[in-house]
């Protein structure tokens, strides 16, 4: 009975043209009523093939009637869910615009309802999808899964194209480790932030401190923001990263022949600060993967320790070179990179802070 409830909601939902997103870009979300598994999902354009005849990266309502079997087809053949080994069953997919309408517009995703059947309720569903775009926005899927009121969320990337739902908190703790150091390593923005800290000083205890300063203000934020505690538009955070970049970078000219204490300290109180503005940044990128999870600790715990291990290891990473360039490089050249390093640093800052204003 629950789920032939669900499932005339679901088909209610088809039939009416939301005004809204149905969902926003690179999400899924996965809904599991008795043995029935209900699917909606975002496809960037650009993941599918022989569907955008004008070739301009976005399909009209037209197009996406005009190509529906063959998108069903796709997403049938490269978006699979399975319990215990055994694939579950397709039983109805439907292809919409973004908004819900047969409005004409046009967008660079498309929005898939889908349900798959089981024999019985899957407790440990298996998704896995290559349905990734070519964009760099379009690298990645957060996908959102509930079962009996307890939620959990995965992101599946082109290395990481399967997750298993609902092993514990453990399997969680662990897959969070991995998220985090991902997303600092593959974070030009806040890689560029660390590298103008680390050359700005020598000495264990210089890079201990401001490392420090950096992981207690980025946590701080990381958490209030992802508790919904207090948050900042992304529209401010990201340009403000940027900015982060290009600060810390002429301090780094600005003080390079001073070495009194107060400076020191006032440098660990600027990081301090960057910090907390990229915690923010942190929790916009796994804000929905925390909210309705029973699993809140496990996920902020991991993701919170994977981004410290990928910070020391892009640290050590660093520090290994610049040794080598003292050991084997000319003395001269070696003692002039921090300069053309923060200096490079100030150009790439900016540039990503032009290109996030433009794009608010």
């Amino acid at each position: 009975m629950i789920a032939r409830i669900c499932a005339a909601l679901w088909l209610l939902i088809l039939a009416s043209g939301a005004q809204a997103h149905l969902l926003p870009k690179q999400n899924a979300t996965m809904n599991i009523v008795d043995d029935a598994a209900f699917f909606v999902v975002s496809v960037p354009v650009s993941a599918l093939k022989n569907v955008d005849d004008d070739g301009d990266g976005k399909l009209t309502a037209q197009e996406i009637q005009k190509h529906n079997q063959s998108i069903k087809q796709q997403f049938a053949n490269r978006f699979t869910v399975s319990n215990g080994g055994q694939a579950g069953t397709s039983v109805l997919s439907w292809v919409m615009a973004p908004d819900g309408s047969d409005a004409q517009m046009e967008a660079d995703y498309v929005v898939i309802l889908h349900r798959a059947n089981f024999p019985e309720t899957p407790e440990n569903p298996v998704l896995t999808t290559d349905l990734f775009g070519t964009g760099p926005d379009e690298q990645q899927m957060t996908v959102k899964a509930t079962l009996d009121g307890v939620s959990e969320v995965a992101v599946l990337r082109p290395v990481v194209t399967a997750h298993e739902f609902f092993r514990g908190g453990w399997a969680i703790f662990l897959d969070y480790i991995r998220i985090g150091g991902d997303h600092i390593l593959t974070g030009a923005d806040h890689l560029l932030f660390l590298l103008t800290i680390i050359i700005a000083g020598a000495g264990w205890r210089y890079w201990v401190s401001v490392v420090t300063s950096f992981t207690i203000a980025h946590s701080i934020t990381l958490t209030v923001s992802t508790q919904d505690i207090f948050r900042i538009s992304p529209d401010i955070v990201e340009p403000a990263i940027a900015a982060s970049i290009v600060l810390m970078a002429l301090l780094n000219l600005s003080y390079w022949h001073k070495n009194d204490a107060t400076i020191g300290w006032t440098r660990i109180g600027v990081i301090f600060a960057c910090g907390l503005i990229h915690g923010f940044g942190f929790g916009s990128a796994i804000g929905a993967m925390t909210s309705d999870t029973g699993n809140l600790v496990a996920t902020l715990a991991g993701f919170n320790i994977g981004i410290e291990l990928g910070q020391f290891f892009f640290l050590g990473a660093v520090l290994l070179l610049v040794g080598v360039f003292h050991r084997f490089g000319n003395m001269r050249i070696a003692d002039r990179v921090p300069k053309f390093a923060s200096a490079t640093a100030i150009i790439l800052g900016f540039i990503l802070l032009i290109q996030r204003i433009v794009l608010i």
